[in-house]
């Protein structure tokens, strides 16, 4: 049964994961040189407009005053990714109303809504580290850039990375509570989106910047058992 829902969570959800890779895979391009030749002839022949990001002087880290390169462009994605994910996996199910096919299952409802969320989170987290990887072993790769590289200068897209699951649990929370979409809804979207900035922006030590994303996540965890446990999706 478990293999069965993650199946059908992936399912559903492999659109947008695409969607996230191939713009996380973009961005890692413009960083490394690569689209030089590849979308520059796709984007010939398709008569797209490239889309134009800044270039990290030095990899990972951004100039003063310019922090919309690698790691700003990655927090846009990775937000994005977050939001539609947490989103699609709870209202999707209230618009094509399979929450009492779902909720029929031989099994607690609060273990099959944290399965839909151990299966969002991966799908996230997996699709966020790709990039990551893929842009710090080319910046490891002697003889590809003229700038100094250590792994700890991957820290501030780590923190991002991170700091991104508070955003999908809030998103999955306000897809699950009842409440009106123009009330109180997105309450728990707007209550993280606000503060998160001054996670990601702000001079913090990376430990006390995970600390406060993981009591968050903690927080929205238990919003989220609770509503689970005494909502009616009859």
């Amino acid at each position: 049964m478990w293999i069965a829902l993650a199946r059908k969570e992936i399912r559903e959800c492999l659109w947008i994961a695409t969607a996230a890779l191939a713009a996380y895979l973009y961005l890692v391009a413009r960083q490394t040189g690569w689209d030089a030749g590849v979308l520059n002839l796709v984007t010939d022949l398709l008569g797209v407009v490239r889309i134009g990001v800044g270039v990290d002087d030095v990899p990972f880290v951004s100039a003063p005053g310019n922090e919309m390169r690698f790691v700003g462009q990655f927090a846009v994605v990775s937000a994005l990714l977050a939001i539609v994910l947490g989103f699609r996996q709870t209202s999707g199910e209230t618009l094509h109303g399979t929450y009492v096919l779902l909720f029929h299952l031989p099994a607690p409802r609060i273990r099959l809504v944290y399965g839909k969320l151990c299966v969002g989170l991966l799908v996230y987290l997996v699709c966020g580290t790709v990039p990551i990887l893929l842009y710090g072993v080319w910046a490891a790769t002697p003889g590809t850039h003229a700038s100094p590289f250590y792994w700890s200068m991957t820290v501030p897209a780590w923190i991002t990375w991170f700091s991104m699951t508070a955003l999908y649990l809030a998103a999955f929370l306000s897809g699950l509570r009842p409440a009106r979409w123009y009330g109180s809804r997105l309450a728990p979207l707007a209550a993280c989106g606000l503060p998160l900035p001054v996670v990601l922006v702000g001079d913090l030590p990376w430990w006390l910047a995970g600390l406060i994303v993981l009591v968050a996540d903690v927080v929205l965890v238990i919003c989220i058992r609770q509503v689970a446990s005494e909502r009616d999706y009859s």
